[in-house]
């Protein structure tokens, strides 16, 4: 081994100035190896003074550090405390000795105005009207002559006897089958001519006080079968009767 020293004469003053800072290293390789020595002057070790003692940073600390850095903290935790309400235990309410009475239902109070269905005109009476009435036991038949739908003094008298028949008889309802002439090619017109003389039948009854829930007009224009000499008629059905007929 081998040293240096500040002694040497042959050596300047800048020189010995450089070898008391820095060391002189040797390196000896042997068997791939390498060694190394150290020495220094000891005056430049003693003017360094103690070595500290350094101990090594945990990463524990910094992962500690990192978290706190993301994370809010509160400001005030004993504000926040504070601000909670307090939790206060809930009165217990008292049994009744007796159950309630029980709830009344009233009937709702409903102001809806009726309007009772306005009731036909009453037909007036044309002495002029050619037409006639045949009655029996099964139906009563008020003839008219070709496309007229007016009605004479006999006509209104047998429609008003039908009516206090009815009125006497609050179950039974009246069936008015309407006729007329016409041809095959137009069964329109017959029809409506039909229509118009039951309604004329049905404004007279309604009139003497029938209600209109009782009356079953059904206007069926040409007849089907010749059971009547004249194709222009009504036939009016008591339903007590069609029952009795059957």
């Amino acid at each position: 081994m081998f040293f240096l020293s500040s002694s040497a004469p042959a050596l300047k003053k800048k020189h010995l100035y450089y070898l008391t800072i820095f060391s002189t290293v040797l390196f000896y390789s042997w068997n791939n190896m390498i060694f190394a020595q150290v020495s220094v002057n000891n005056s430049a070790l003693n003017n360094l003074g103690p070595a500290k003692n350094i101990q090594p940073k945990s990463t524990k600390n910094k992962k500690a550090t990192s978290i706190s850095k993301h994370t809010k903290q509160p400001t005030n935790p004993a504000k926040i405390s504070q601000s909670k309400p307090k939790q206060t235990q809930a009165a217990i309410p008292s049994i009744p000795n007796s159950p309630p009475p029980n709830p009344v239902f009233r009937d709702p109070e409903l102001n809806v105005p009726l309007h009772p269905p306005a009731s036909p005109a009453m037909p007036k009476i044309n002495p002029k009207a050619q037409g006639n009435v045949v009655v029996n036991d099964q139906h009563t038949i008020i003839n008219f002559k070709g496309d007229e739908s007016e009605l004479n003094e006999i006509m209104m008298k047998t429609i008003m006897d039908m009516a206090n028949v009815l009125k006497r008889n609050p179950n039974v309802q009246i069936y008015l089958n309407a006729y007329s002439h016409g041809t095959v090619d137009d069964i329109s017109t017959p029809r409506r001519n039909a229509l118009n003389r039951g309604l004329t039948i049905r404004a007279v009854l309604i009139n003497q006080g029938i209600p209109a829930t009782r009356i079953y007009l059904i206007a069926k224009g040409i007849p089907e079968s010749n059971t009547n000499a004249n194709p222009d008629y009504v036939e009016m059905v008591r339903s007590d009767l069609v029952k009795d007929k059957k």
